[in-house]
């Protein structure tokens, strides 16, 4: 059409006076087809800035889903769902080509493009049938600053049978599964610290796999201060090789004992029976204290604090820890009961705290010697350990205190019951020995959480293979949200693994990336 009135215009030019009347029809046909079809061009080129602007928000979409799970067996499968939903088939009539994308997982780099070809509308009047249009992305994943601590329940029911295994062999499993997230294809990271306390009626707060040397214990000379459990006056503290944790009293040994036949020590950990028959239990410090907390209705406990405490706002002195001390302790029915004022005797963790490092193989190999859970559940003291470990400050203090640049602090609470007071908890027992001690206990865990969100640290809790609404609720006041990520239900091992995924991925800080 267009050609035929250009050759009726040509014609026209070697005759123009021939018929004036005709040419001018010619002449305004022409110019008609011509604004016509820049018309058609303004209105496609509109068409393709709005479809290739969608189609540049769908790659960003699909490339910071895809990074999240970069070396995970979903990655695919997410970019494509993440693209698809930011760009419907058949968008603006637009055929797309794509994405296509290509992974560096040294750098951790994930670069995407996408080409969409849409048909002309007006345009076709000069000659063009359709136009293609092409867009790329490209994001970076990068953990930035991040301080994580694993607090993992290590109660005698975490060895309960789930699946094929164990609860507790499940944590470990989900466990290396937020560290090979975060970690990606590096083993060690400047920008990434991962600690784990262990933790179930009490906390061991050594140094783990160092071994307790009684004769190396360090007296550290302080000012003058009030002990917060005897009352009385102290100017001193002490150190125990494995431990940054400061002791009102020196952590004990195993005490030598002479029987009435004349022999000589017990080695530490033996039990013994005298001649009427009652029973004794000597054992070294295992790395255990107690909550800095007297029940005495009175405001001067520091167990929902993070480091020492000198006197401030009417709270005594606690500059130090209390240890749990089992030398001596008397044995009845097979069962080591509160007998004397700060001695108790449930079983302290084997295991110690593993604190802040950089390192992947040494955060996996912690993780693997997770393997004797025992004694109750106290989460008060799992938690607050868990804070300790990992803020600036004594006792530990591999926390950068000064970071450079932004950086995120967050606790990763498991556990699979609910507070379970017990003889050898952290509080001696204070809020009772059976369920009924939640009354007191929860609230407790719920103020120290509230302290620990206001520090600026992000709490995410895990209810593992127990479905109490009673915990529930509990685990969701004390996260940094009651909903996903932060609270998260795990019923399953499998569900277990996909949490922890999904909190190492809401860690991981993504920018995009030119």
């Amino acid at each position: 059409m267009v050609a035929s009135i250009l050759r009726r215009l040509r014609h026209s030019r070697r005759n123009p006076f021939k018929d004036e009347k005709g040419s001018m029809s010619l002449f305004m046909a022409a110019a008609v087809v011509v604004s016509v079809g820049f018309a058609g061009v303004t209105v496609d080129a509109i068409r393709g800035y709005l479809v290739q602007s969608r189609l540049s928000a769908a790659l960003d979409a699909a490339g910071l889903a895809g990074a999240r799970v970069m070396f995970s067996d979903t990655r695919d499968a997410d970019i494509q769902m993440y693209f698809d939903a930011n760009f419907p088939p058949g968008y603006m009539g637009a055929t797309v080509t794509g994405p296509t994308f290509t992974v560096d997982p040294a750098n951790e780099i994930l670069t995407l493009s996408a080409q969409a070809t849409i048909d002309t509308t007006l345009t076709q009047i000069l000659g063009y049938d359709n136009f293609t249009v092409g867009a790329s992305s490209e994001i970076t994943r990068q953990t930035e600053l991040l301080d994580v601590v694993l607090a993992i329940d290590m109660s005698g029911s975490m060895g309960s049978s789930l699946g094929g295994g164990t609860r507790i062999s499940a944590a470990r499993d989900a466990a290396h599964i937020l560290v090979d997230t975060l970690y990606g294809a590096d083993g060690l990271s400047p920008l990434l610290n991962i600690g784990i306390v262990p933790w179930s009626g009490n906390v061991n707060v050594t140094n783990n796999n160092l071994a307790f040397d009684p004769g190396a214990t360090t007296t550290v000379a302080v000012p003058n201060f009030t002990n917060a459990v005897t009352g009385g006056s102290q100017s001193s503290l002490y150190v125990a090789n494995n431990s940054p944790v400061p002791l009102l009293s020196p952590p004990p040994a195993a005490e030598p004992f002479d029987d009435e036949n004349g022999n000589g020590v017990r080695n530490s950990g033996e039990s013994y029976t005298d001649v009427n028959g009652n029973g004794f239990y000597d054992k070294e410090w295992q790395g255990c204290v107690f909550a800095r907390y007297t029940n005495d209705g009175i405001n001067n406990d520091a167990d929902l604090d993070a480091g020492p405490i000198v006197g401030v706002g009417g709270v005594d002195d606690w500059p130090a820890w209390e240890v749990v001390d089992w030398r001596g302790e008397p044995i009845s029915g097979g069962t080591c009961p509160l007998a004397v004022a700060g001695r108790e005797c449930t079983p302290c963790p084997n295991q110690g705290i593993t604190p802040l490092q950089n390192t992947k193989a040494s955060i996996d190999a912690a993780i693997d010697q997770l393997v004797t859970p025992g004694g109750y559940t106290e989460i008060i003291g799992g938690l607050a350990w868990a804070w300790r470990t990992l803020i600036p400050g004594a006792p530990f203090t591999e926390a950068d205190p000064d970071p450079e640049g932004q950086r995120t602090q967050a606790i990763v609470l498991l556990t699979d019951g609910e507070y379970t007071g017990r003889s050898g908890d952290s509080y001696k027992t204070a809020f009772g020995n059976s369920t009924s001690a939640q009354t007191l206990a929860h609230p407790r865990l719920r103020a120290l959480a509230t302290n620990i969100k206001a520090s600026g640290v992000v709490i995410y809790t895990i209810q593992f293979a127990n479905t109490s609404g009673t915990l529930a609720q509990l685990m969701k006041d004390v996260a940094s949200g009651p909903d996903s990520p932060f609270y998260n239900p795990a019923p399953t091992a499998a569900e277990l693994e996909n949490v922890f995924e999904e909190i190492a991925n809401d860690l991981s800080q993504l920018r995009l990336s030119m």
